[in-house]
Order: structure tokens, then C-alpha cells, then sequence
């Protein structure tokens, strides 16, 4: 299994983003990966994440009254991650725990690429 989301550096803004365009930003890659609203929370791990549309997870939610259904897809992934990468998988789950756990009032560059990064490690690589 490859990680080269983990790999990559982070690039620093060189201008100023637009809440709109931030948002956006946001937009094409929940769509890209299929990435839908319902957000599920998994008590034993404390791990919350969007899950994809039309999945099982989706179904599961919507026939339970939780927010905690089937197994965690943070666990599973940091599990499925090589040793040398878990260090990195470790620090971007926290980011977005840490950054997500209120919904931001504004979005800024960091917190989008915090973001999207988690959902591209957790939902795009899957070699």
C-alpha cells in the first residue's frame, strides 16, 4: 500500500484565499471522492469523519439512531498504514481531529488542507 499523500510536503499559501474559494476548494474534492454530509463519530476511538454517499456506512446511518456505525474507517486506514508512514498518519488524524472537532467559523488555507489531506489519505489511497 502506498502513502504518497503522507509524503508530500505541506505548500505554504502565497496569497490570500477566499472563503468562497476555499469552500470550493472543499466542494470538488468531497465530490471527487464521493465524500457526503453525514458525519459519523466512533465513541470507543473518539474518531468522527464524513463517510461516502450511497456506501454501507451511509445505509447503516440511516437505519440507526447512532452516530457510531460499523467499524472505524480512521482506525482501519492508520492500521493498514506502513510503520514508516504512521508517525505522519498519526499527526494529520490529530490535525483534523484537533481542527474539525467545532466546525470552524471561517475557513482559512491550513485548516482546508488539513481537510483535504485527511480525506484523500482516508478515502483516495487505497493501493
Amino acid at each position: 500500500m502506498t502513502t504518497l499523500i503522507l509524503d508530500q510536503e505541506y505548500a505554504v499559501s502565497d496569497r490570500p484565499y477566499s472563503q468562497k474559494e476555499l469552500q470550493c476548494d472543499i466542494d470538488r474534492v468531497f465530490s471527487m471522492l464521493r465524500i457526503g454530509k453525514i458525519k459519523v463519530h466512533h465513541v470507543k476511538c473518539d474518531h468522527f469523519y464524513n463517510i461516502k454517499e450511497h456506501g454501507r456506512k451511509e445505509k447503516d446511518f440511516n437505519e440507526s439512531d447512532s452516530k457510531d456505525v460499523g467499524n472505524c474507517s480512521v482506525c482501519w486506514k492508520f492500521n493498514k498504514t506502513p510503520k514508516h508512514h504512521k508517525t505522519k498518519a498519526r499527526n494529520l488524524i490529530n490535525s483534523y481531529q484537533r481542527t474539525f472537532n467545532k466546525t470552524p467559523e471561517f475557513l482559512s488555507y491550513e485548516n482546508t488542507e488539513i481537510q483535504t489531506t485527511f480525506y484523500k489519505w482516508l478515502y483516495e489511497e487505497m493501493k
